[in-house]
C-alpha cells in the first residue's frame, strides 16, 4: 500500500521531496490514511478513499470543502491541487488510479478528545465524575458543536431546502427492516463468535433487545411517522461528525487554566443535503456514556452551537428523537451484521465490542 500511496504523491509532490509516508489507523469505512512528511518540513494527509467511492462523488464531497473554506470556516483542511503535466489530472485535487480515488489535504494539528483511560468500561461502576474532567469534557462538547455550526453556516451557500428530514426518511426504513429480523437476532447462536468480549457484548446487546425492543420499536415507528410529516430546513450537513472527527489543542490563559480549542475537523465523506438536527445528535452520541446528567450535556451542545448559527426549536426536538433512536438502530444493525449477515471489518474484534459497549451505554443513558 506504500508503494500505491508513494506512486499517487507523484501527482502533487515530487518524489525528492518527500522524507516520509506514514500509515495511519483509520475508521470502518475502508479509507487508507498516511501522513506526509516534506524535506520541507510540511505535512499533509493523503486519504485513499473505499473502493466504491467515485470520482463524481470525491468531487461532489471537494466542492463543499471549497466552498466551506472560501466562507472562512477554517477548520477545514485545504485540499491540495495536482501539479503533474497530465492534462487529464491537472489542478485537481481527487485522483483515481483505476482502483481508488486519493486525495491530498492539509495535516489537521491537534487531538480527538479522548476519555481518561480506565473511564469507559460499561461493566464496572461508573466513577464519581472527576470535576474537572467533566469540565472540560462539556467545554470540548460545546466547543465542537460551535464548530459545527461554523461549518453549516459556511455551507449554506450551496442552497437550504424545506422539506421532510432525510435522517428521518431514513431512520424509518431501516427500523422497518430490522423489526422482522429481531427474532432472528435474538435466537442466533453466539456461540460461533469465538471472542469472548465481543460474544459478552453481543449477549447484553439481546438482552436490551429482549427487554425493550418490541415497545420501543412500536414508539419509535409512531415517532417517526410524525416526524416525516414535518417539513425542516435542510441544507448540506457533515452527518458523520463524531468525537473522532474534531480536533483539540489545549491553549493555556493567563489565569493557568487549561482551554481546548477546535484545530480543525476530519472526514467529509458523508456530506449530503440533511437536517442540522443529525450532526447534534450524532456528535453529542459520542460523549453521552460518560456524562454525568444527560440534560446539562445537551445544553452544552445547543448553546455551543447557538454561539455560532441559529437553532430553531424544531431542530432542538428533532436532534433529541434521532439520537435516541439512532442508538437503538445502531446496536441492532452490529448484531444483524455479526449474527445475521457474518459481515466482517476491517477493526478486531476488540473494537467492534466496545462499539457495541458504546451504544449499549447510550441507550441506557437516554432511558434514564
Amino acid at each position: 500500500m506504500i508503494d500505491a500511496a508513494r506512486s499517487v504523491l507523484e501527482n502533487w509532490l515530487q518524489r525528492s521531496g518527500i522524507q516520509a509516508i506514514d500509515p495511519i489507523e483509520s475508521g470502518l469505512s475502508g479509507a487508507a490514511v498516511f501522513r506526509i512528511t516534506t524535506t520541507d518540513g510540511e505535512m499533509w494527509a493523503l486519504k485513499r478513499y473505499p473502493i466504491h467511492t467515485s470520482l463524481s462523488r470525491v468531487d461532489e464531497i471537494h466542492r463543499v470543502m471549497v466552498t466551506a473554506k472560501h466562507n472562512g470556516c477554517d477548520l477545514v483542511p485545504q485540499l491540495k491541487r495536482c501539479s503533474s503535466n497530465n492534462a487529464a489530472v491537472a489542478d485537481r485535487s481527487g485522483i483515481d488510479d483505476g482502483q481508488h480515488v486519493w486525495e491530498l489535504a492539509q495535516w489537521v494539528a491537534g487531538e480527538p478528545w479522548a476519555e481518561p483511560i480506565g473511564g469507559g468500561d460499561l461493566f464496572t461502576r461508573d466513577p464519581s465524575a472527576d470535576a474537572e474532567t467533566e469540565r472540560q469534557r462539556h467545554e470540548v462538547m460545546s466547543r465542537g458543536a460551535s464548530a459545527i455550526a461554523i461549518f453549516h453556516r459556511s455551507v449554506r451557500s450551496l442552497g437550504t431546502h424545506q422539506q421532510p428530514p432525510p435522517c428521518v426518511l431514513a431512520r424509518q426504513k431501516r427500523l422497518q427492516e430490522l423489526i422482522p429480523q429481531m427474532n432472528a437476532i435474538m435466537a442466533s447462536d453466539r456461540a460461533r463468535i469465538e471472542h469472548p468480549r465481543l460474544r459478552f457484548s453481543l449477549q447484553m446487546a439481546i438482552e436490551r433487545f429482549r427487554a425493550d425492543w418490541n415497545h420501543v420499536a412500536d414508539s419509535f415507528l409512531a415517532t417517526l411517522a410524525a416526524l416525516s410529516r414535518q417539513s425542516v430546513q435542510t441544507q448540506i450537513v457533515l452527518r458523520d461528525v463524531h468525537a473522532e472527527h474534531i480536533f483539540f489543542a489545549d491553549s493555556h490563559g493567563g489565569d493557568s487554566v487549561t482551554t481546548r480549542v477546535v484545530t480543525g475537523m476530519i472526514d467529509f465523506d458523508a456530506v449530503r443535503i440533511d437536517a442540522p438536527a443529525t450532526d447534534l445528535a450524532r456528535w453529542i452520541s459520542s460523549f453521552l456514556p460518560m456524562c454525568t446528567d444527560v440534560h446539562s450535556a445537551w445544553h452544552s451542545v445547543l448553546a455551543g452551537y447557538r454561539l455560532e448559527s441559529s437553532l430553531n426549536e424544531q431542530q432542538e426536538v428533532l436532534a433529541k428523537h434521532v439520537a435516541q433512536v439512532s442508538a437503538w438502530i445502531n446496536l441492532a444493525n452490529w448484531a444483524s451484521w455479526l449474527l445475521l449477515e457474518n459481515q466482517s471489518f476491517s477493526y478486531d474484534d476488540e473494537h467492534i465490542a466496545q462499539r457495541i459497549d458504546h451504544w449499549i451505554r447510550v441507550i441506557d443513558k437516554l432511558g434514564r
